[in-house]
């Protein structure tokens, strides 16, 4: 009696195997492909084992039959799939201190406005006010090793400007490396910003512009919460945008505000003090018995997020 015959699913394997291992060792998988590929080896025992069972019986569908061997290589398959995209999403909050960067810069006295702008990746962002009537702008980062960060400090007449960069090394980055990074802004009191534009595809956006002085004011993140101290002394319009979190505003009692839902936004929570604050029928907030407003923004959030105004002293 002879044994059944083994499917070729084996043999299809081991060359494909075969294959990515020499395209490992010529350098030309990206280094992420080649770690997971080290991680999920073990999911070829899962296989063989499988196979051992079933060998070459077949699923009967109609008329026509699915070789089970089969059946099993696309569900290890999504199986794996399944196990990365989780393996993944488990970094995705690793705060990461991996790859540090500072950048310091006095602001000459002939200049008299300021622009700053921070295109980051999975990173959370802290702006803050100098001490004092210090002239100076700085920024601190820390993140993976797998990320790049570049500070450009440019001046042009009486206008400087800070651009601030973060760029991923391989567009799928290493699992042990995968993870948040941080950013802290410190910009001079005794500067006027003539605009202030930061972004990130991730990592909530915390910013205390209580003492500065801001005339345009462009915040986005795509996932995370803002949230944002305005400034008491300053005529600003702007745009605020979440993709998927809540706005937090810190309204000193003294700035007349106005908030309208720009094209696209959802419909929010609105959550205000009702006695100093109307909310009209096209989704636009301002300060009740007021025509002139000091701050106008346009807030673009997900339907159901919280856009909590909360009057601070």
């Amino acid at each position: 009696m002879t044994a059944p015959r083994r499917t070729s699913i084996w043999p299809l394997l081991i060359a494909l195997v075969g294959a990515l291992w020499l395209l490992s060792t010529l350098d030309v998988l990206p280094e992420a492909a080649t770690d997971i590929m080290q991680r999920a080896w073990p999911a070829l025992l899962v296989l063989f084992g499988f196979d051992l069972l079933v060998g070459r019986r077949r699923l009967r569908l109609g008329q026509q039959g699915v070789s089970y061997a089969m059946i099993a290589l696309a569900g290890t398959l999504v199986g794996l799939a399944a196990l990365v995209w989780l393996a993944y999403a488990q970094q995705a909050d690793v705060v990461r201190a991996d790859k540090q960067a500072t950048f310091a810069q006095a602001v000459e006295d002939t200049t008299s406005q300021l622009r700053v702008a921070a295109s980051m990746n999975r990173t959370a962002i802290t702006i803050e006010p100098t001490e004092g009537d210090t002239r100076e702008v700085s920024a601190d980062y820390a993140g993976s090793a797998e990320s790049d960060v570049a500070f450009d400090w440019t001046t042009e007449g009486d206008i400087a400007q800070l651009t601030v960069t973060e760029a991923e090394q391989d567009a799928i980055p290493k699992l042990e490396a995968y993870g948040r990074g941080t950013l802290g802004l410190t910009l001079p009191v005794a500067v006027s910003l003539q605009e202030l534009t930061v972004g990130g595809d991730a990592g909530d956006v915390s910013a205390n512009l209580r003492p500065l002085r801001i005339g345009q004011l462009n915040l986005a993140v795509g996932e995370g919460d803002l949230e944002v101290t305005l400034p008491s002394d300053a005529v600003m319009t702007g745009v605020l945008r979440t993709g998927d979190g809540d706005l937090i505003l810190n309204v000193p009692q003294n700035v007349a505000l106005t908030l309208s839902l720009g094209e696209g936004s959802g419909q929010p929570t609105y959550e205000y003090d009702v006695a100093r604050y109307d909310l009209l029928i096209n989704g636009t907030l301002k300060l009740k018995n007021t025509d002139a407003f000091q701050v106008g923004l346009t807030v673009s959030l997900p339907g159901g997020a919280h856009l909590i105004v909360n009057d601070v002293e």
